[in-house]
């Protein structure tokens, strides 16, 4: 019988988290097999070692990766993930999906440090990842999976803002529709476009604050408890603290995902 697709959440923490949760990345395993992650934050190396997901030379086994923002709780494991796949030539080289928007900072503001010299040549992201430039809002594809970006408002600055990107995940053959939010504020552009994407999407996963005081840079759980109930019964919630002081099934909503949880698509 032929595997159906699934998300699998490595980690499901905040960006200053344990071992316990790890940072909020998932595993995308298609029908094929193939692995695609969303996100591949500081903790993945250990969160992939877990779920027996690195061979036996330290090899991540994944074949794909998308960057929703450059936070390093989301693309603190890509140098390594750089070093381990190209010093392996057994291993083909991982393909990066990442808005156009951000693709140039991912490597001069985040990766050149680390990756930009082996030995005597100058190296550059292509060197290390098949890289593939997407716009917000324009679907692409892979391995029978449809994903389409979104922009959203992260990070407020007068200097620069920040922005996320998260994805609505569609299964090409089942229908089934997901919607990841990436880390974004809880403001009206978020609110509108869950509010259109409701009628299609059939579970939301949702980035949580759950501090007792707001950092602004994330959508917090007394906002989340404000929206409509249709909305609710919909939402998995994730991206929250270290015992996080909150009772999600009691206000509504499915409840907090924890570290592992898999969902078919």
């Amino acid at each position: 019988m032929e595997r159906p697709a699934s998300v699998t959440f490595l980690g499901v923490g905040s960006a200053f988290t344990t071992a316990q949760y790890y940072q909020s990345n998932l595993l995308i395993t298609a029908k094929s097999g193939k692995r695609m992650l969303i996100d591949c934050g500081s903790d993945a190396r250990f969160s992939l070692a877990e779920w027996g997901l690195l061979n036996g030379i330290k090899t991540p086994q994944i074949d794909a990766v998308y960057a929703s923002h450059l936070h390093a709780d989301h693309i603190g494991g890509l140098e390594w993930l750089a070093f381990s796949t190209y010093f392996n030539s057994e291993i083909p080289q991982p393909k990066l999906f990442i808005v156009g928007e951000i693709l140039d900072m991912l490597w001069s503001e985040s990766l050149q440090g680390g990756l930009g010299f082996i030995s005597d040549k100058v190296m550059s992201l292509s060197d290390y990842f098949n890289v593939h430039p997407l716009q917000t809002e324009t679907p692409f594809e892979w391995e029978g999976i449809q994903f389409t970006p979104y922009k959203l408002l992260h990070v407020e600055n007068s200097r620069r803002n920040v922005y996320s990107y998260g994805l609505l995940i569609r299964s090409v053959d089942a229908g089934s529709t997901l919607f990841f939010s990436s880390d974004a504020v809880f403001n009206t552009d978020l609110l509108n476009l869950i509010t259109t994407l409701e009628p299609q999407v059939d579970l939301f996963f949702q980035d949580t604050e759950t501090l007792p005081f707001r950092t602004n840079v994330h959508a917090h759980y007394e906002d989340l408890v404000t929206l409509p109930d249709a909305i609710k019964k919909k939402m998995w919630l994730y991206h929250y603290s270290p015992d996080p002081p909150v009772r999600p099934d009691q206000d509504g909503f499915l409840g907090l995902i924890k570290k592992g949880q898999t969902f078919l698509i």
